[in-house]
């Protein structure tokens, strides 16, 4: 795994890493003899053991991939939820379990039909109210913005903002110091 490549994840995923998050995504272009589908192969052997894994879902415009790093036992927790279950399924997502959904967001993140499905936010954690009210008003509006545009309770999402910059300060920093990503995983 390159450098470059254990820098993006640390920056991006420390919170999901920490276990403070279901999931995260970030966006990473290769550099040019990189192979991103070995690269998470790899990091699914160093982070599985730890209640972590990684996938691809998609690709960006401009050549990247979308890496989306997730815990299966806190997003089945997440996607189990009457009130995200009731949204998915909604939203067109079959009740078959998480890979099911997983295979969809990674569907409707391919197909273009959507320029950016906002029912991702589940995946990554966000309060559903949050999510639908984001759709809803089209993005506008809120009363709160960071890592999402909070619509409900913005000293809750204040703290979970703050929670989640000072986690990625922290692993950033222990990362530049010698801690590789198996060692800033806390295993489930």
């Amino acid at each position: 795994m390159s450098a470059h490549f254990e820098e993006t994840l640390i920056r991006h995923c420390a919170a999901t890493l920490a276990g403070h998050k279901c999931g995260s995504l970030f966006s990473y272009h290769p550099g040019a003899q990189e192979n991103v589908a070995d690269t998470i192969a790899s990091l699914n052997a160093l982070l599985n053991q730890k209640g972590v894994r990684a996938r691809l879902i998609g690709c960006c415009p401009r050549g990247g991939v979308l890496v989306y790093v997730y815990r299966p036992a806190a997003l089945r927790e997440t996607l189990s939820s009457t009130e995200a279950s009731a949204f998915l399924t909604d939203c067109g997502y079959p009740s078959g379990g998480t890979d099911a959904a997983l295979d969809t967001l990674t569907v409707r993140l391919q197909d273009g039909r959507d320029a950016f499905p906002h029912e991702i936010g589940v995946f990554l954690g966000y309060p559903v109210q949050d999510v639908i009210a984001f759709i809803r008003h089209n993005g506008c509006g809120g009363c709160l913005c960071g890592c999402w545009k909070a619509y409900g309770n913005p000293s809750q999402a204040q703290r979970t903002f703050a929670l989640y910059q000072k986690c990625r300060d922290v692993y950033l920093r222990c990362y530049r110091r010698g801690f590789d990503v198996t060692r800033l995983t806390i295993a489930a």
